[in-house]
């Protein structure tokens, strides 16, 4: 090979290798009530101390003090975008920071539009006060589509504006991401929990809207792991990054309460966690953060993450699913029927609802196994005593069916509450389906398509010639040993293109990531 074709191809896998990733830096801030208007009715201007913040705003030089510390703190970052919380609702105030910041660290920054307003009409709803918000690089992203509601399904209290979900997309590469700016009701008692739940609940329905299904979950959740509505954010497939990253390992925190908690978080999906290099909190906003309290702008830190941005980052291990003969307390099983001329397994209650029927997604059996790539729609079975059993669904709700004056709802309910729950058999047929029947409303589990079109679960009494009973697929713990073909893959043995000097050579290249003629190549 000579050596101008050796420089050519080693031209293109470099150009191939730096276009099919690209890093982008995203901090979350929440900035503690940032606030333009400076009469809020606060009663002692002069009591400017970060015990009590809010008396902060009611002058004009405590206002430009905390944008001065603001920007002198997160600038330094050099993030490609900036979210927040806790912005005040006015359509100048996100401009304003994008402006701030671009003077700080050289780069032009614009806000992401989002059409809200200050509204105070309704004295029960805050909606108006605070929001979300993002700022970001106009050289290094853009936006693509709108900016929208993440509270999907609830329009009370203050969450329309404070749960915000963006798709961006890179302006070099052309890569995408979803990245929802969200912030939790706060307290410690059980409302302010079931609060949060409902604030989780929407979210997860939010996700629908996402532009591009890399999502990155961020903001003051106000929450810590092992609390509930998080548990179903895991439960849904998504990884917390801090915890995965941060360097100061499990005594890492946002905010100062009681000793430090951490209740800001970066959540990834499977897809997005593959392009997650680095995610850390940084402690220079927190007044229990700093020796001096008068630099801190906030009572939360900022946080980071990375990013390497490839679509083809993410390959996972398939998961295996065979036909099931029992039911184990220790293993997942989807459920299964033919509808509609394809198979189709139950799905949870709807995140948000607390009884509906269980809608489906579409399955491939191949050699009595289904592969399937990541599954948040499996279902477990605990132990209920006499041979029955609770049975759970994928986002770690029992479900149950409600009684209506004595008259059984056909919709599946679901709770956490375990007191709620109701026992079931778990029968095998011969014809290899099961009877999952509950033994209190004596309803069993069967398939059925609606209306000619919608295959969908519910709970019958009886069966019908269009009610099917399902079959219990079991994850295996590897690859069935009934081999499911596996995908073929194609080797280039050899290709024309053109030399420095324009002359056609023909030449095998060595496995890698290609860029021709502007799009990508992969050798194998």
């Amino acid at each position: 090979m000579n050596i101008r074709k050796m420089m050519l191809l080693a031209v293109l896998f470099v150009a191939g290798q730096m276009q099919a990733q690209e890093e982008l830096k995203v901090c979350g801030q929440n900035v503690q009530n940032y606030f333009m208007t400076l009469d809020r009715g606060r009663t002692d201007p002069t009591n400017a101390t970060w015990s009590s913040p809010n008396s902060f705003y009611n002058t004009a030089e405590g206002f430009n003090k905390k944008t001065s510390m603001l920007i002198s703190a997160l600038a330094p970052l050099q993030a490609d975008i900036y979210a927040f919380n806790e912005v005040e609702c006015k359509p100048e105030v996100l401009p304003y920071l994008a402006q701030k910041m671009g003077e700080a660290n050289g780069y032009t920054y614009a806000a992401v539009a989002d059409g809200l307003d200050y509204d105070t009409s309704d004295p029960n709803n805050a909606s108006g006060v605070i929001k979300s918000g993002y700022i970001y690089r106009t050289d290094k992203v853009k936006t693509y589509g709108e900016n929208k509601s993440a509270a999907i399904g609830y329009s009370y209290y203050i969450y329309p504006n404070q749960m915000r979900i963006q798709t961006f997309e890179c302006i070099q590469s052309g890569e995408r991401f979803t990245l929802t700016m969200n912030h939790f009701k706060a307290g410690s008692t059980e409302d302010d929990m079931s609060k949060r739940i409902t604030n989780m609940s929407a979210l997860l329905q939010a996700f629908s809207l996402a532009l591009d299904p890399d999502i990155l979950v961020m903001g003051d959740l106000n929450s810590q792991m092992g609390e509930e509505c998080l548990n179903m954010l895991v439960n849904a497939g998504y990884e917390e990054q801090i915890l995965k990253y941060d360097p100061t390992g499990a005594n890492v925190y946002s905010h100062c309460y009681g000793g430090g908690e951490l209740i800001d978080h970066v959540f990834a999906n499977a897809s997005m966690a593959a392009q997650v290099t680095a995610a850390q909190v940084y402690h220079i906003a927190n007044y229990c953060s700093l020796s001096d309290e008068d630099k801190a702008y906030s009572d939360h830190d900022p946080y980071m993450v990375t990013l390497s941005l490839d679509k083809d980052a993410y390959k996972p291990d398939l998961i295996y699913y065979t036909k099931a003969t029992s039911v184990s307390t220790d293993k997942e099983y989807l459920m299964v029927c033919d509808l509609n001329g394809g198979l189709k397994a139950a799905k949870p209650v709807p995140a948000g609802k607390d009884y509906d029927y269980l809608y489906t997604e579409s399955v491939t059996e191949e050699n009595g196994a289904i592969a399937l790539a990541e599954c948040h729609f499996a279902f477990t079975f605990e132990d209920a005593g006499n041979n029955t059993y609770y049975v759970k669904d994928a986002n770690g709700r029992y479900v149950y069916q409600n009684n209506n004056g004595g008259s059984y709802y056909a919709t599946v309910a679901a709770t956490t509450n375990i007191s709620l729950a109701q026992p079931f058999s778990v029968t095998l047929q011969g014809d290899g389906t099961f009877k999952i029947l509950n033994t209190v409303s004596n309803c069993y589990f069967q398939g059925m398509v609606y209306n000619s079109t919608t295959p969908e679960f519910a709970l019958y009494d009886q069966a019908r010639n269009f009610r099917y009973m399902p079959w219990l697929y079991e994850k295996s713990d590897g690859k069935p040993t009934s081999s499911i073909t596996e995908i073929p893959s194609f080797s280039q043995q050899s290709m024309t293109i053109y030399d420095l000097q324009g002359r056609k050579v023909s030449t095998t290249l060595k496995s890698g990531l290609y860029i021709m003629n502007g799009k990508k190549v992969l050798v194998k």
